[in-house]
Formats: structure tokens, sequence, C-alpha cells
């Protein structure tokens, strides 16, 4: 971790700005959950991306006394996650929203992770990126997990990423990084769930069934887990995590595959 010498009057300003961007997003992600329509969701998305403007500008007046190296990479990211928010809009504006939805909700949660004040020495600690995490992924995106159907292969590999990182936590870690985890993973499961229920929905009714039974199945035992690790029953080890890879490669490797190659005939 690195220091960062900011005055301790300046450290609120950053927390409070990220609180209120967090809180922000938050209810965006929960508006699309709860299915409002892109018109809604494309207002407030871009009036995230113009408080998030205004954060950046406040923070680049902050940090303008710290190493070239630190606000290059400050910018880089903060210009990632507008890039990604264009995305969205921008496939709002074509009709649909799935596409790039996931991956710039996660790069908008690494932007405001990516300085958390901690007291120490009187500074703000640099916070390590937690897709920087050291150690193997516990599974790799293979052509054998590819379905041919981009917006299903890129939900997948971002459920993949997502327990990758649960399986680097380290095994006593912090149980509020844990529980970030895993409510990350059930917020994207739910949401691809419900992509793909609604795609086969077309097609053969009892199919449809039985894979929406299976959803219902899964996301059950996503909650299980979740409700075992947050009353400390269990916690994320390395056995944990190839039980979430099971839960997840067994569904695309079966259900997935047979379905969606069904639905493309």
């Amino acid at each position: 971790m690195s220091k960062i010498g900011i005055p301790a009057h300046a450290r609120p300003m950053i927390d409070d700005g990220h609180r209120d961007l967090a809180g922000r997003l938050e209810e965006i992600v929960q508006l699309w959950r709860l299915g409002a329509e892109t018109p809604v969701l494309g207002e407030r998305l871009l009036a995230f991306r113009t408080r998030a403007e205004q954060q950046f500008e406040q923070e680049i007046g902050l940090l303008g006394r710290l190493s070239d190296g630190v606000l290059l990479r400050h910018t880089a990211q903060y210009e990632d996650m507008i890039r990604r928010i264009d995305a969205v809009l921008a496939d709002f504006s074509a009709g649909g929203g799935a596409i790039h939805w996931f991956d710039m909700v996660d790069c908008i949660e690494r932007f405001l992770r990516h300085y958390e004040p901690r007291e120490s020495g009187g500074g703000l600690t640099l916070s390590r990126d937690g897709a920087a995490r050291a150690g193997e992924s516990l599974i790799n995106w293979t052509q054998d997990l590819a379905l041919g159907v981009d917006w299903i292969d890129q939900h997948h590999r971002a459920l993949i990423d997502t327990i990758n990182e649960i399986g680097m936590l380290p095994r006593h870690c912090d149980l509020a990084d844990a529980d970030a985890l895993l409510e990350r993973l059930r917020r994207i499961a739910w949401h691809h769930f419900h992509e793909e229920e609604a795609h086969l929905a077309v097609g053969d009714r009892d199919r449809a069934h039985r894979h929406v039974a299976q959803h219902r199945h899964l996301l059950a035992e996503l909650d299980r887990l979740i409700f075992d690790v947050r009353s400390r029953r269990v916690e994320l080890t390395g056995e944990t995590g190839d039980r979430l890879c099971r839960w997840l490669v067994d569904h695309i490797l079966t259900i997935d595959k047979e379905d969606f190659q069904a639905l493309q005939r």
C-alpha cells in the first residue's frame, strides 16, 4: 500500500463523495433489479456520470501534489469508468442494456474503493484493487465454456471473475469483504438468470420451465451460502470456491449449452 500525504481535513470530502456515489449506484442497481425502463435508468445513470465528474475534479485538486504515476493510474481508472458508463448509455439508446451493464457496475465499484480513507500516519492509504490480489484463479475461461452467444458468454465471464475474487480472499478475511463479493455474485447471477429466462420464454415452454426451476435452485444454494458466511457458520475457503465453481460450471456445460443451442436451431 502507498501512503498518500493528504491533509486530514481533506479526507472527509473524498470519503463522503465516494459514499454518495456508492449510494447513487446502489439505487440505480436496485432500479435495474426491479425492471425499471431504460429511460429511467439512463436518466439516473447520466446524473451519476455528472456527479462522478464533479467528484473527480475535486479529488484531482486534492491529489495534485502526488506523483505523476499515482495521478495517471487514478485518472486512467476514472476514464475507464466513464467509458463503461457511456457504453451502457449507448446500449440504452439502441434499445439494449445488458451487454455492458455488469462490466460497468464492477468498474464503478473498483473506482470507488480505489482510495479508501484509513487512519494511517495522518495520510490517506491507497487500497489495492480487489482484482489484483495475489494468487491463482480457481477457474479459467476456456472455449469449452463458451456458448457462442456474446451476451451470455460475457455474463458467464463476469460470474467466473467474481468467483475467482472470492477464492482469492484470505482464509480469515474481513466479513465485510466476503459479504460484498458474495452480494456482487448474487446480483450478477440474478440479472443473468433474468435475461436468460426472458430469451427462453420465446421457445419451448417445458424447456423454459425446467431452466427457470434450476435457476431458482441455484439462487437458493447461493442464498444459503451467503447466510452461512454472514452467520459465520462457514468461512470462504478454497473448498467454498470449488463449490461455487461447480455451481456455475455444471450449469453452463449442461442445461445452458443444451437449451441455448436448441434455441439457435
